[in-house]
């Protein structure tokens, strides 16, 4: 018999599994109902009132009601708790103490989130976001690895996607002075992309967070990293963009963190800039 909690989890990872239901559709549901245990519990007659008032769309609905005790979800639900378990990955859910506090307010996040190390970063008063250019200009690399350096002192977390580049020098920069760095993947949190990153992403597992949407085995498909950075948007207070060009994967960050209120600082060009687009003491 399983306890409440894995229980709970379990329903959590089910409906995440769920065709035709994304994450805006997921929360509203948690919020019509109180919460996930409710959710599954709700006769039909009270979900489709939820229809009426029109919080929420009748095929989201129906689309719920024909899945929540579909055999196969609840399979596939319990194969990835237990993958989870076995590669040590956590299992973070919307309701519990250490999902970020800074999604609150953002209804197209996640309501299951996977981790490897330490999600604590609602520890952290102040939180930085740091990409940019896979194949960056040295004074590109300069900045991210000085703006990550600048967050650490001002004991602001590193938020950044692991990518060749930007980000790598940002978390690395984090992790040699001691900070606190989160690594925002498009993929499995078990699973190192790209793959020369293999030490970088155990020292960030070890001294930071690997932190994922997706359940283990997830495979890197390129469709994936845009919905990535906005989780990255939504985990920076502020966000640096550093030597993006107009087809950088990073300006999809950009987006993202100005849809919701973040600030956003572009940095380029001669390392001579870095003072006026970075000030020591404003992260």
């Amino acid at each position: 018999m399983k306890n409440a909690d894995e229980s709970k989890v379990l329903k959590y990872i089910v409906l995440t599994q769920m065709k035709g239901l994304g994450p805006v559709s997921q929360k509203a549901l948690l919020d019509i109902c109180g919460d996930v245990e409710a959710c599954f519990a709700a006769g039909c007659d009270d979900l489709i009132k939820a229809v009426e008032a029109g919080l929420i769309g009748r095929k989201r609905i129906e689309s719920f009601i024909n899945q929540r005790s579909d055999k196969k979800l609840w399979e596939q639900a319990e194969k990835i708790l237990c993958s989870s378990e076995l590669l040590d990955v956590n299992v973070v859910t919307y309701e519990d103490s250490d999902f970020p506090e800074r999604f609150n307010g953002i209804r197209d996040v996640p309501i299951v989130l996977y981790s490897k190390g330490k999600l604590k970063i609602n520890l952290y008063v102040k939180s930085v976001g740091i990409v940019g250019a896979r194949r960056c200009t040295l004074e590109g690399k300069k900045m991210a690895i000085s703006s990550a350096v600048k967050a650490v002192d001002a004991n602001a977390a590193v938020i950044s996607g692991m990518a060749k580049g930007i980000d790598s020098y940002a978390h690395t920069a984090a992790i040699k002075t001691n900070g606190y760095t989160i690594a925002v993947l498009g993929n499995g949190a078990d699973i190192c992309y790209p793959k020369e990153h293999e030490k970088l992403y155990e020292e960030i597992a070890e001294h930071g967070c690997i932190l994922s949407e997706y359940p283990p085995g997830t495979l890197p498909r390129e469709y994936n990293f845009p919905k990535r950075n906005r989780l990255i948007a939504g985990l920076s207070d502020k966000l640096y963009v550093i030597d993006a060009g107009r087809n950088s994967g990073a300006l999809s960050t950009v987006d993202y963190s100005r849809k919701y209120g973040r600030e956003v600082i572009m940095c380029g060009g001669s390392i001579a800039d870095l003072s006026r687009a970075i000030p020591i003491g404003q992260f």
